[in-house]
């Protein structure tokens, strides 16, 4: 009986840096994956891709009006990506739906935006302090993963300087936006593939 505590102890342990290391993995894999389609990304720019994944398209849908008129605009100019969509983040709840496909005749310019706005939600203020916890362990694993990110040290404090002050979203660094150019719109996983997959896959 007196050894019972004590192995429960161990499983518990066990369990916990399983977790710990699935963790890890996750976000590997995650970075791993924005680094393929974007090698020349910032910490800023995984940082946005992380954020993303969390909150979705929160930050920029104060006006729906305004949010359609620069969905409009921004459909005036060519969007050259290589792929239609992809899954960001560890667990993928959201995805980036490029613009081309909108613009190939895949999906119509509704059916983006609709999916778009249904996925917005308001980030509570609470929700920033675990979002400022869980961002730094994510940083921690980039940090380890010894990537060469140029300006690596700068873009950490900026994070977190802007962390600091109650604030959340960035947006993507000028080198990434001279280099991608990029054009899409963030739609939850399951209105993804309830209302756009069939027409892109």
């Amino acid at each position: 009986m007196k050894r019972f505590p004590a192995i429960i102890f161990l499983i518990l342990t066990i369990l916990l840096v399983s977790c710990v290391n699935n963790d890890t993995v996750k976000i590997k894999n995650a970075v791993n994956a924005q680094m393929s389609l974007y090698p020349e990304s910032r910490l800023q720019d995984l940082y946005k891709a992380f954020f993303q994944a969390e909150f979705g398209p929160e930050h920029i849908i104060a006006d729906t009006l305004s949010a359609g008129r620069y969905l409009d605009s921004e459909l005036l100019i060519p969007d050259n990506s290589d792929i239609m969509y992809e899954p960001i983040g560890v667990d993928s709840a959201f995805f980036r739906v490029h613009l081309c496909a909108v613009q190939s005749g895949k999906i119509t310019r509704n059916e983006l935006f609709d999916a778009f706005i249904s996925g917005a939600r308001k980030v509570e203020s609470d929700e920033i302090s675990k979002w400022t916890e869980k961002w730094r362990k994510i940083e921690g694993v980039i940090a380890s993963m010894n990537l060469q990110l140029p300006d690596y040290e700068t873009d950490r404090i900026a994070i977190d300087s802007l962390l600091n002050t109650g604030q959340y979203a960035l947006h993507h660094s000028p080198q990434f936006r001279d280099k991608y150019d990029p054009h899409y719109r963030i739609v939850r996983k399951d209105l993804f593939y309830k209302r756009l997959y069939e027409a892109i896959k």
